[in-house]
């Protein structure tokens, strides 16, 4: 039977969405920004991932939409792109320098987070061992957050009869926006073990200076340094098809994020480096992924979905998020310079 809410009523469950809007702006400030397809943002993972690839430069393009079920969604959006140099700054080195934008915003107040960095990365090559690279990457930039009051609604805009926005929130916020400097710093080492299996390791560490991420710079409320871990794994069965192990893992303070899966990969055209992927993953206690790309010569794409199946399936109904991923890889063709000289006569 349907009941009719008095003022009283409204009022009491206005004030308790409220109080639940802030408990999760709260705790979505103490966790960074995150994808399932890890590998298809190797900067945000990584600095050391910046200039590991076979090219000139990189660019790379992330989009998430996540939870749009429940009343606080998640969106995400990352640009990032490196370049190869050509002079090395450090003998017996080579270095990669790159760029990374990344904007998120979620809940019913917008709370967004706005970040530009500039990774470097130094990688190590060894004459005695040409299957062997070490990537050592530092990352530094500035972030912004913010909360968008117009967004929520508060008690003290109930009229007696209606919702009135027009009405004063009876709140007072001296300062809805922070912007503080952040630095990182990651290592990568790749190893190609036989000529069928090829394996890499990634450990980094964000938020070293741990900055102070309140509005009004309250004494210990700060963005504290996150670990992460990455393995990739891959075995190559013939020319044409190989299979890959992941596995990602992030923590930051009590949030842990936990991801392993594989994913196969089969060469439908080699002349034109066409290559379609699919893969299953999981992130552990929450989620399980299902990812599709395609690769046509120095383009790839990638989509996944995310299926929910913890406790909090109940509000998503198993819809977890949505995403899609986007890296170009260009290189400057090589002109063929002769070794020794050769004569007119003969050509």
């Amino acid at each position: 039977m349907y009941k009719k809410l008095n003022t009283y009523d409204i009022i009491t469950k206005s004030k308790w969405l409220v109080v639940m809007i802030i408990c999760i702006l709260k705790s979505s400030t103490a966790q960074d920004l995150h994808f399932s397809n890890w590998n298809m943002s190797p900067l945000n993972l990584n600095p050391a991932n910046a200039g590991m690839f076979d090219g000139d430069g990189r660019l790379i393009f992330n989009y998430r939409n996540q939870w749009k079920s429940v009343p606080v969604p998640y969106n995400t959006f990352s640009f990032g792109a490196d370049f190869n140099l050509k002079k090395s700054l450090i003998k017996n080195t080579d270095e990669a320098v790159g760029i990374i934008f990344n904007h998120d915003a979620s809940g019913d107040g917008h709370y967004k987070i706005n970040e530009f960095k500039v990774p470097i990365n130094h990688k190590i090559t060894f004459k005695k061992d040409s299957g062997l690279t070490i990537g050592l990457g530092v990352v530094a930039g500035i972030s912004n957050i913010s909360l968008d009051l117009n967004k929520l609604s508060f008690d003290k805009q109930w009229d007696g009869d209606t919702y009135n926005n027009g009405l004063s929130n009876g709140e007072l916020f001296p300062k809805l926006s922070k912007t503080y400097a952040d630095i990182g710093f990651g290592a990568v080492i790749q190893k190609k073990l036989t000529q069928n299996f090829t394996a890499t390791i990634g450990y980094g560490l964000s938020h070293i200076n741990k900055p102070n991420i309140s509005f009004n710079n309250t004494n210990g409320v700060l963005l504290r340094s996150k670990h992460n871990e990455s393995l990739n794994l891959k075995y190559s069965f013939s020319n044409i098809s190989n299979i890959q192990f992941d596995f990602f893992a992030n923590q930051q303070q009590k949030f842990k994020e936990n991801l392993i899966g594989l994913t196969y990969y089969y060469i439908l055209e080699p002349k034109t480096n066409t290559v379609f992927n699919v893969g299953l993953l999981s992130r552990l206690g929450d989620a399980f992924i299902t990812t599709v790309g395609l690769q046509h010569n120095s383009m790839r794409l990638q989509a996944s979905y995310d299926y929910n199946y913890s406790q909090f399936k109940r509000a998503t109904n198993g819809r977890g998020g949505f995403e899609i991923s986007f890296i170009y890889i260009y290189a400057k063709p090589k002109l063929f310079v002769p070794k020794t000289r050769v004569c007119p006569i003969y050509m």
